[in-house]
Order: structure tokens, then C-alpha cells, then sequence
């Protein structure tokens, strides 16, 4: 079957016609902002920092106190830096073609930490800084942006008492966030879809760990299929999750934390950033941490430790040069998910009467694996209105000698232990990219566009144990004790039972060049269309499987291919009241590319099956809803419905052969409402509804629904701070956690039970220290994930941080 591919000569073409004739799309009217800095002694702080946080856009102060600034309407934080001085923040409302003056700022050195407190705690509604410009690649604000998101900031990473990722992501609206299906990785549920998280600063990343918060800024959660500008290879039909690191500022500030609690918790945390010249044109920033703990059942021992860090190079007004690197190492027992639950007459995980506090491996069998990024970024101003910023990252992944447990279940009263080994695990990402930002005119139309080129090589190698799996023994459920199990058992059963190892290597290119434009037809109506030009290059793989006749064992080339192919992105806005509401509508688009195998064009076809070059994999999304940002930023809120359709799915007629006409749809709507009713109160609540289904695939799959999926996901986050009086500093929280029943299994016979986690805190923040205690499953309740292993019971958590 021929693909209808598109040449990469069309790529000239889409460019040009572009710039020709853009699309009509959803642009920002700029609006300017001036003022001064002066010192308690009205002297002049010049070459201070301005910057919009969380934006791009910013100056320095003049000689004379002075500064000037430019950017897209919408409400911000500016924050002004300056070595020795506070890091002063103040909320400030850019206005569309308007220039406005704010009172002169004064910086305190005697008394700057105080300050520093007083007016960050006084910002409207803290956790719903949504302006960012890796959402769309370009500035744009929330209101006028078709595409829903949320936005997890340290903020509220740190008032939540988060150690881990999944709790720093428990409060997204209508996602789930676990560690993956054997442990590798944090996989996110949205919208109807299980992915992983692999973004890292706007770029392909695969870990092999699962991903650790020490040196994270805030993470991005951008809703719906977006491969039109992140691309197919690290997005999901549900969306795609970009962790952004913390970068260097210009003054200096360090913190030092320590968290002590449940089951032998031990975290150690230092964050240190210092200019490094006197100009403050160079700036450092480094993250290290440290952490152990036993785990809630009898095994599952776990420790880690993690490095980062950040330089930026201001060589002259026009450019910015950024280098950052971390390393993340954790060792812990790995447990895949459970297997065979169709065989279980119990119906759900919570009547299985396993006890909840007892292992299947020992702390004999860890495994340490290794995640390391190294980036660098270099910014340069073109003129005032373009920008040109290339990017590169390099990411490895691995691990050596992992030993997986895999629980078989055989019937009600038994289940096998079976293990799979990896002697070697070896990931690793190349990733180049170049995006051009800027604003231009046709006629009095202006127009927004970023126009991009990235391509990436990734590559995969692996030897393992074969056979895949090998069942160690067979243990009763109801037993009083199990048999503990050595890693020297480990080696003996192997010896027993395997050939030899197995061995694959794959690989793959991805060259793709996309534009976004975005047109402001009136003040308060936008229009956004965007498109990826995908060319896609599978390499030939290759994999040994041995047998204990040499004369059986295979070796196996598989031919690679390629496929060139477009996705699009169009979005909608009206403002029925400017700048507070808007209502929305976008279609949105990702694909899969998937690998030549033998196959029919229709599943009534007979006969010989050919070898088949299917079309990419296509999930498209129509979307409406509504924002808004009410009460001068107290309150953000947003409400869509979706409805995601994905076709040309590969699904089997008879062993080894398909058919590419299946069919799936998920649907659903979602909320998300962070306000700040009163000062020093802040609420956070999401609700997440996700009906799908097959609609057409094999008789066995066809209208059941997709595996892993809950219907309902809520949360819940609600704080208090006291901001006066001689309680000061001091706040307490609560929040709560609901997920759905979920089954493991297509025809819905075995469930992992729906649960209501509740959470609370406590903490005293001042100046130059923070106390905290944090209470997780405050019910004690016994729940699992996805994959039916069990959750921490109740965990008490107790946390100190100095502040210089």
C-alpha cells in the first residue's frame, strides 16, 4: 500500500506561504510599563533586574534609577533583583497599547529578607501563574490562549510537602500521576490516555527513574494531542507534561532543607545561586540532594541522590548563553505490575486478601539506574521585536544488572514469582532545536508567529535474560510467611533456567519544521493556526534470541522506514469581557508512526498477506470551553469539553496479521478553579470526567473501554497563611485526592477499587527559616494504582529549611 507522503521539498513552500499570507491567528497587543529603583538613601539603583516572571521579557535600570518595558497585555509579577538587595516582587496589569508609570520601588539591604516576605505573600492568587512561553512556544497569555493548561509551580510543589513527583502533581485537574507499568518513569492519565512524562525545558527526554523535584521550577501540563508543536515522539493523545529546571537569577540566595518522617525518611536538599562577576552577567545556580528510606512494607528499601546545575552568560545586551546538567541516581526494589487478575474470582484488588504490609522481594534485590540531561541554550535578540533561540539537549538513561519482580496470579490462592533481568539498559536522546519569535505586521493586521526546525536521534540497546520472564516459585496467598528470596537465588534460578541473554538495538530520526502564527483581528477576538512538517526515519533494529540448541537461536533484521506527514492546530478566542472572559474552541492534532509489518488492506481480505507501509497512527481533537480571571486575578478558572477521535489503528485479524481501519474515541470535560477569596487564602479544586471506548477493533476489544482509565478524578487543596499579628508566618492546609475505580482488564472482571485520599499541613514560614509537617493518607486508607501495586498508608513527614 503506498503512503501518501509529503515531500520535505513542500517544507520551502509551507514556510513561505506562511509568512506570504499568515495565518489568521491569535495574537497580543503590547503595552509598556516604566518606573524607578532607588536605594533607602534615593540613590539610584542602577543596572538592577526587571523581569516579568516566568516570561522572557525584561530590562535593567538605567543611571538614573530609570526603566522601561515592553509586553503582551496581561497580568504579571514583576520582580527586581540586585546582589546584597531583597528580590522584590510586585503584581503589575500591562494594558493593550496603553503606557503606564508605577510608583518608584524602594530596595532595603538592612532589612531585605523581610521585605522579600512581605511581598511575596501579598500576590494576588500565587498558584495560578499561568503566563509562560513554552506552553505555545511564544508569549501568549492564558485568556487568549485556545489550548487548556495547567501550571505546577514550586510554590505549591513546597506547601504541599511533596518529596516526590506524584504528590507535587496531585492537585492537576483530571490527570493521575504514578510511577510507570515495571517502575520506569512517571506515567500521567489525561484524558483518557497514559503517558510519560518526558519533556525536560521544552525538549525530548526518556528516563528510565522516575522524575525527581529537587531541581524543578514548576511543570507544565498542556491538555489534548500536541505533536503540532512538541512533536509525536514524546506526547501523548492525552497531552504532554514539560518539566521545567530552575535556572540562576541575579542575586544571592540559598536554602538548605531537611525531611525526616515515616519508615526512615532522610531527605537532604541544598539550592545555592550566586552571581559570579560583579556586573552580574554571569550567574550560577546549583541543586544537590540526598534521601533514604525503608519503605511501608517489610521490604522496598529505596535511597537516591541528585546534582544540577545552571550557569548563564550575558556577554552583551542581545545574548544569553545557558548551560545546565543534573544527575539523578536512585536505587530501589522494582515490582511490575500484577498479571493474569482475570483469573481472580475476587472482582477487586481490596478482596484479595494479600497482607498490605508484606513484599514479594526482599531489600537483596534493588536496582540503581542513572538519569542524566546536559543542555545549553542560546538566546539572541534579534531586533526589539524578534527573537532567535537555539536549543540543545543530550539525555541517557539506563541501568545495569535490574532485576524486575513480576506477580503472576494462577488462581485465587496462588500467584507465581516470576523476575525479569536486564544486564544492560542503555537510552540516550539527541535533541537540536531552532525557534524564531516575533511580531510583524501586514498592513494594520499584527501578527505573532514562531517558526521552528528540531530534529532528535534516539537510540535504544538492551541485553537481557531469555526467556523474558522465569517463575522463581509459586507462593499461597494465605501463607503465613513467604520464602525471603536472595539476589545469589536470583543468579542460581537463572543459571537453571535461562540459554543465554537476549539482545536488541533500535533507533529512529525525527526532522520536523513547524509554524504557529498568531493574528489579533480585533482586541478581543483571536485566531490561531499552526502546522508541523514531520519526517520520520526508523532505523533497522535488530535482536538475538539464543535457545539451548545453538542451531535454534535467531537473529532477527528488521528493515527500517520512513513517513513524512503534516499535523495541524487551530484555535479560536473571543473576550466577551476583555481581559476577564474568554470562550474558546481549538482542533488539535498528534499521530503515531508505526513500523511495516504483513497485514490486509480490509479485514475480509484472504490469502497471502503483503508487507504494508501504514499510514501514521491519527488522533484529532475538537475542544470548547471557557476562562476566566475575575476579581483583579483572585480567581482563575477554566471549563471545557473534549471529544478525542483516533483512527487508523492496527488491530490483528489472525496471529501476525492486521488491518488498519481501527477506531477509538475519549471524551469528556474538565475544571479547574484556583482562587484567592481572601489575603493569605488560597483554593485550589479540579474535576476530571473521561468516557471512552474502542469503536472498532477485534470482536474481544470493540466498545469496551480502554484498560487503566478511571471515569472521575478529583482534587481538592485549600491553605491559610497568616500575613499579621504575632502569629505571622504561620499557616496550615488540607486537601484531598479521588480516583475512580480502574479495571486492568478489557472485559472489566478484576478492578482496582475507587479511593478518597486526604491530606493535611502545618508550617511556620519567616525569613530566614521554614518548619513544616505534612500528614499524607490522613484515613489510612489501604489503596493501589493503576497496576495493583499498594500505597503508602499513613505517612507523617517533618521538615526544616534555613533561608540566606
Amino acid at each position: 500500500m503506498k503512503n501518501n507522503d509529503i515531500t520535505l521539498q513542500s517544507l520551502g513552500m509551507v514556510i513561505l506561504f506562511s509568512l506570504i499570507f499568515p495565518f489568521a491567528a491569535l495574537a497580543q497587543q503590547m503595552g509598556k510599563i516604566s518606573g524607578q529603583v532607588f536605594t533607602t538613601d534615593h540613590k539610584p539603583l542602577a543596572y538592577a533586574s526587571i523581569v516579568l516572571r516566568d516570561t522572557r521579557f525584561g530590562t535593567r535600570v538605567d543611571e538614573q534609577g530609570s526603566f522601561k518595558l515592553e509586553a503582551p497585555a496581561g497580568h504579571y509579577t514583576l520582580v527586581i533583583t540586585y546582589a546584597g538587595y531583597a528580590a522584590i516582587t510586585k503584581p503589575v496589569r500591562i494594558e493593550a497599547g496603553a503606557s503606564q508609570s508605577i510608583d518608584p520601588i524602594i530596595i532595603e539591604s538592612k532589612y531585605n529578607e523581610l521585605r522579600e516576605v512581605v511581598v511575596e505573600d501579598i500576590q494576588k492568587n500565587k498558584f495560578a501563574r499561568k503566563e509562560t512561553e513554552d506552553i505555545s512556544r511564544m508569549p501568549l497569555a492564558n485568556l487568549q490562549n485556545a489550548q487548556v493548561y495547567s501550571v505546577i509551580p514550586k510554590e505549591l510543589i513546597q506547601e504541599l510537602g511533596a518529596t516526590d513527583y506524584n504528590t507535587a502533581m496531585s492537585q492537576v485537574a483530571g490527570a493521575v500521576v504514578s510511577n510507570g507499568v515495571n517502575d520506569s518513569g512517571n506515567q500521567i492519565f489525561m484524558r483518557g490516555f497514559n503517558a510519560y512524562v518526558t519533556m525536560r525545558n521544552g525538549l525530548p527526554s526518556n528516563p528510565r527513574t522516575t522524575s525527581e523535584i529537587f531541581n524543578i521550577e514548576r511543570v507544565e501540563v498542556i491538555k489534548g494531542p500536541s505533536a503540532t508543536l512538541f512533536g509525536s515522539q514524546v506526547t501523548s493523545y492525552g497531552g504532554v507534561v514539560n518539566n521545567v529546571t530552575k535556572k540562576p537569577f541575579e542575586s544571592f540566595r540559598g536554602e538548605v532543607g531537611y525531611t525526616t518522617g515515616s519508615w526512615g525518611m532522610n531527605r537532604i536538599t541544598a539550592d545555592i545561586n550566586t552571581p559570579l562577576n560583579k556586573d552580574r552577567t554571569a550567574l550560577a545556580r546549583f541543586n544537590v540532594m540526598g534521601s533514604t528510606q525503608d519503605g511501608f512494607q517489610d521490604a522496598g528499601k529505596q535511597k537516591a541522590m541528585g546534582f544540577a546545575g545552571s550557569l548563564l552568560f550575558k556577554p552583551n545586551e542581545r545574548t544569553t548563553v545557558r548551560f545546565d546538567a543534573d544527575i539523578y541516581v536512585p536505587e530501589k526494589t522494582l515490582l511490575a505490575y500484577v498479571r493474569n487478575t482475570n483469573k481472580l474470582s475476587y472482582g477487586t484488588m481490596d478482596k484479595v486478601p494479600l497482607p498490605y504490609d508484606r513484599a514479594m522481594l526482599s531489600d537483596d534485590i534493588t536496582t540503581s539506574r542513572a538519569n542524566m540531561n546536559v543542555g545549553t541554550e542560546l538566546e539572541y535578540r534579534i531586533s526589539e521585536n524578534w527573537v532567535s533561540r537555539t536549543s540543545y539537549q543530550f539525555n541517557q538513561s539506563g541501568d545495569k544488572e535490574s532485576i524486575f519482580f513480576v506477580p503472576t496470579y494462577i488462581n485465587d490462592n496462588q500467584i507465581q514469582r516470576r523476575y525479569r533481568i536486564f544486564d544492560r539498559y542503555n537510552l540516550t536522546y539527541n535533541s537540536l532545536q531552532q525557534n524564531f519569535t516575533g511580531d510583524y505586521y501586514l498592513g494594520k493586521v499584527k501578527n505573532t508567529l514562531v517558526a521552528g526546525m528540531d530534529y532528535s536521534y534516539y537510540k535504544s540497546t538492551d541485553q537481557s535474560m531469555s526467556p523474558a520472564f522465569i517463575t522463581f516459585d509459586t507462593i499461597g496467598i494465605k501463607d503465613a510467611a513467604w520464602k525471603p528470596i536472595s539476589r545469589a537465588d536470583i543468579q542460581k534460578s537463572r543459571a537453571a533456567n535461562s540459554p543465554g541473554d537476549s539482545y536488541s538495538r533500535s533507533s529512529y530520526k525525527n526532522l520536523s519544521a513547524y509554524l504557529s502564527n498568531v493574528t489579533n483581528l480585533s482586541d478581543r477576538l483571536f485566531v490561531m493556526l499552526s502546522l508541523r512538517l514531520n519526517h520520520y526515519i526508523n532505523g533497522d533494529s535488530y535482536s538475538y534470541t539464543p535457545n539451548t540448541n545453538p542451531a535454534k537461536s535467531t537473529a532477527v533484521t528488521t528493515e527500517g522506514y520512513k513517513q513524512t506527514n503534516v499535523s495541524p492546530k487551530i484555535g479560536l478566542v473571543y473576550q466577551p469581557i476583555k481581559d476577564q472572559l474568554s470562550v474558546f474552541a481549538n482542533y488539535m492534532n498528534s499521530f503515531t508512526n508505526l513500523a511495516s509489518s504483513r497485514g490486509y488492506t480490509n479485514e475480509n481480505q484472504a490469502g497471502e498477506p503483503e508487507m504494508m507501509n501504514w499510514k501514521p497512527e491519527q488522533a484529532n481533537q475538537f475542544e470548547v470551553g471557557a476562562k476566566a480571571e475575575l476579581f483583579g486575578g483572585k480567581v482563575n478558572t477554566t471549563l471545557s469539553y473534549y471529544n478525542i477521535t483516533v483512527s487508523n489503528i492496527l488491530w490483528t485479524v489472525v496471529d501476525g496479521i492486521s488491518v488498519q481501519n481501527g477506531k477509538s474515541r475519549s471524551r469528556g470535560f474538565e475544571f479547574d478553579f484556583i482562587a484567592n477569596p481572601l489575603r493569605g487564602w488560597n483554593v485550589i479544586v479540579g474535576y476530571g470526567y473521561n468516557d471512552n471506548k474502542y469503536i472498532k477493533n477485534t470482536a474481544s476489544t470493540q466498545g469496551k473501554r480502554m484498560i487503566w482509565t478511571p471515569k472521575n478524578v478529583a482534587n481538592v487543596w485549600t491553605s491559610y497563611k497568616f500575613l499579621d499579628g504575632r502569629i505571622k508566618g504561620f499557616g496550615i492546609g488540607a486537601g484531598l485526592n479521588h480516583v475512580d475505580k480502574v479495571y486492568l482488564d478489557l472485559d472489566e472482571v478484576f478492578a482496582t477499587p475507587a479511593y478518597t485520599v486526604f491530606g493535611a499541613t502545618a508550617f511556620y514560614d519567616q525569613p530566614k527559616y521554614r518548619i513544616g509537617l505534612k500528614l499524607n493518607n490522613l484515613g489510612n486508607i489501604h489503596y493501589w494504582d493503576f497496576y495493583g501495586k499498594p500505597q503508602k498508608p499513613t505517612e507523617v513527614l517533618a521538615s526544616l529549611s534555613f533561608k540566606f
